[in-house]
């Protein structure tokens, strides 16, 4: 009595099957990667927009602080005077209403917006609505807040000398009696994650003291 051999052709189908599976397994985990990439590359791009906007804001409100219109009781609108830049101190060390004003570094240092204190617990660096009391929507501490910064936005004020004015045609006499300074601004701005950051810079020109002001 003969007994039957199995057909090779089975044991060949379960290999194919298994290949098969395999393929589609690592197919599976590379489309799962890709997904997850694009996932954090969104919530990067998003977060640095949170970041860039709040900066933005930082700079509309130190503007609104250097060249008014500012009705805030802790306006300190006369401190800045394109001829006098007494009120400015090196390393932005002023205490009050003299936080954030940074004299211009010497030449061949660093830039005072590069060794500047832009931590949340400053005192040389200015949050967002210290003396126009204007108020910027933050995540709560310690908690995601969605579209929202991780916290406020900051900004500092140098007084840097104006060598050729602000008009190409018009330039400014080199003698210190007749020295003049533009105001120029660095902000800084925060993502829903406090490590993501967007630094942000301007000038700005004031002719004339603001109302009220001694010339």
């Amino acid at each position: 009595m003969n007994r039957a051999r199995p057909s090779p052709q089975r044991g060949f189908s379960l290999i194919v099957v298994l290949l098969m599976l395999l393929i589609a397994m690592v197919l599976g985990i590379g489309a799962a990667q890709v997904s997850l990439v694009g996932e954090r590359s969104a919530r990067n791009d998003r977060d640095a927009e949170v970041a860039f906007q709040a900066a933005e804001a930082a700079l509309v409100d130190a503007e609104r602080d250097v060249l008014g219109p500012n009705q805030a009781a802790a306006q300190r609108l006369c401190l800045f005077n394109s001829r006098d830049v007494s009120a400015f101190v090196a390393g932005c060390g002023g205490a009050g209403i003299h936080q954030g004003l940074c004299t211009q570094a010497e030449d061949g240092a660093k830039p005072v917006w590069i060794t500047a204190d832009f931590a949340a617990e400053s005192r040389t660096s200015v949050a967002y609505g210290t003396f126009t009391n204007h108020t910027y929507a933050t995540a709560n501490a310690g908690a995601r807040g969605g579209a929202l910064s991780a916290r406020a936005p900051r900004y500092i004020v140098e007084a840097v000398r104006n060598l050729g004015g602000w008009q190409s045609s018009q330039l400014q006499s080199a003698g210190a009696r007749n020295a003049s300074h533009l105001f120029r601004v660095t902000a800084i701005g925060y993502g829903v994650r406090d490590e993501t950051q967007v630094v942000l810079q301007t000038s700005l020109y004031k002719p004339a003291a603001s109302p009220g002001c001694p010339s």
